[in-house]
């Protein structure tokens, strides 16, 4: 039998040969230091999840049957006065639709907005699921390069030429993944004032916006003259840690978002019903809240943690200390010239010598060559430390 080409033009990701790696490695037992995960390294709430737990004894069926395919009303509902309390954004719950969780939006999004043969503009380096969606669907692709020196934000210019001319739609997302960099409110409103003058669309990925320690989210929608040329993709992933749990969210116009629900209707039906209610939960009890005043010091602390033990044990590593998310993104060239590795057969061998996974930029675009991704989330301030280290060891700096 034959696969796709589709398909069979999708790349191994060297992510998920890591992850493998670092997990059988865990087995044989060896002590790993895991910094590839994207997600939260503290569980969700344990007072939301208790209350959870009784609101589905009291009543399964409710908590487990079909919902229409926009999602949960109630969860709609508290989805648009959460985005007025955060952001001021007046979002009505009509023109919001709940997906299986960020991943679930982008797809919608861009397999609603844009067909075969278009172009797709993208910052360079970026979260490495877009490169993958924009082959799936059969998109062209140009870039905006984002370099450290600019504290990883793209040149406005780049995207006056870019955006609208040769590409339909740009996909951002800010905070970024793997940069961790926070959009400039100029490249923001470039972003905005080229796409509305040129009829272009903006897919815009706020997964991190709340887990910001310095500066502040920047609300791309509160820029624009409306809603018509603009999807922003949510994510409960991140701010209530359901990674696991597939929820997220998508807004917009009222037609785009009725387009949307009929593609998602197809591919997917709707979201997980027990965790639409979970976030429900979240968001109308205080629960997220309560969350994030917990967690964000504990994230303040690790980042602090791991960009002084990097600066401190690799003293030839380029790096920027992230002012969001959950990463660094250190540029290694001088060390992965000295051992004379690209940076995929540099994480593999870290691994493979010293237990220490983590992701080579190169899967995040051509500019994130020779970097590193590091989430510094997932472990404590010990573990990260000695993590570190172990990588010191490995280029020779201890």
């Amino acid at each position: 039998m034959n696969i796709s080409r589709r398909v069979l033009s999708l790349p191994v990701n060297p992510q998920r040969v890591l992850i493998a790696k670092a997990e059988e490695l865990s087995r044989q037992g060896v002590k790993v230091y895991n910094y590839t995960a994207g997600q939260p390294g503290l569980p969700p709430d344990r007072e939301a999840l208790e209350y959870f737990i009784e609101m589905v004894r009291k009543d399964p069926f409710k908590h487990f049957r079909y919902v229409s395919t926009q999602g949960l009303p109630e969860l709609r509902a508290a989805i648009s006065d959460d985005l007025k309390k955060y952001g001021g954004i007046d979002v009505q719950p009509k023109d919001i639709l709940v997906t299986t969780g960020g991943a679930d939006g982008l797809v919608l999004s861009i397999y609603t907005l844009l067909d075969e043969g278009d172009t797709l503009l993208l910052l360079d380096p970026s979260y490495s699921v877009y490169w993958d969606l924009a082959k799936l669907a059969g998109l062209k692709v140009e870039t905006c390069r984002q370099i450290l020196e600019n504290g990883f934000n793209p040149d406005p210019e780049c995207i006056k030429e870019k955006l609208g001319s040769k590409a339909k739609a740009i996909l951002l997302a800010s905070p970024d993944n793997p940069t961790s960099r926070i959009l400039s409110s100029e490249v923001g409103k470039t972003i905005v004032d080229v796409a509305y003058e040129k009829k272009a669309w903006i897919i815009y990925d706020v997964a991190y916006k709340h887990l910001v320690y310095e500066e502040e989210h920047l609300w791309l929608e509160k820029l624009a003259p409306s809603m018509d040329n603009i999807v922003v993709v949510g994510s409960f992933s991140k701010d209530i840690a359901i990674p696991g749990g597939r929820l997220g969210y998508v807004y917009g116009s009222g037609n785009t978002i009725s387009e949307m629900t009929k593609l998602k209707g197809v591919l997917g039906i709707v979201a997980p019903v027990p965790m639409q209610w979970m976030a429900y939960y979240y968001l109308s009890q205080g629960f997220k809240e309560k969350y994030l005043r917990d967690v964000i010091p504990v994230y303040k602390r690790r980042r602090d943690t791991a960009y002084e033990a990097f600066r401190r044990n690799l003293p030839h590593a380029r790096i920027q200390k992230p002012v969001a998310s959950m990463y660094l993104f250190p540029d290694m060239s001088y060390y992965m010239k000295k051992k004379g590795l690209s940076d995929v057969e540099f994480t593999m061998k870290l691994v493979e010598e010293k237990g220490v996974a983590m992701l080579p930029g190169s899967i995040f675009g051509e500019a994130g060559v020779n970097h590193l991704r590091i989430t510094f989330v997932t472990m404590d301030e010990k573990n990260l430390v000695e993590g570190i280290e172990r990588l010191a060891e490995f280029v020779g700096e201890r």
